[in-house]
């Protein structure tokens, strides 16, 4: 008895890898948005000055190479947050490095200052995360 003509074969394993492939688009497209969320939640954090929470999109194994961020960051007010290079991919498809340029200034002493922050990320697919792999950029 055949439940299958050859034609019917045939376009039931065209089916099976267009979903196959498809699950890859979604994936990278999974992936793509948790980047695109996780940059636009540290660049929030950085402009509205939670600078201590910064340390919490490191490594783990990065954390204790960290020094503070600033010695008062309550003292620090972010005036711009400028991407000067978009994300571009690393050294495979789960790293990116990005540059940012942040404008700040003392409250204290309306003292300007910029850094330029170029940052590593790398995607852990097991988590669905994003996470900093260099160390973050001191406010002196």
């Amino acid at each position: 008895m055949k439940i299958f003509s050859s034609k019917g074969l045939v376009l039931l394993a065209l089916l099976s890898g267009l979903l196959l492939g498809g699950c890859g688009t979604l994936s990278k497209a999974k992936k793509n948005q948790a980047l695109d969320l996780r940059l636009r939640e540290y660049a929030h954090e950085v402009r509205w000055g939670a600078l201590e929470a910064l340390p919490s999109y490191l490594e783990a194994d990065k954390l204790s190479e960290q020094p503070p961020i600033a010695d008062d960051p309550q003292n620090i007010r972010v005036t711009e947050y400028e991407v000067l290079r978009p994300p571009m991919p690393g050294s495979d498809e789960n790293q990116i490095t990005q540059t940012v340029k942040i404008d700040y200034l003392f409250r204290d002493r309306q003292v300007v200052r910029s850094i330029i922050d170029q940052q590593s990320w790398k995607y852990y697919p097991d988590t669905g995360n994003w996470v900093r792999t260099n160390l973050i950029p001191v406010f002196k």
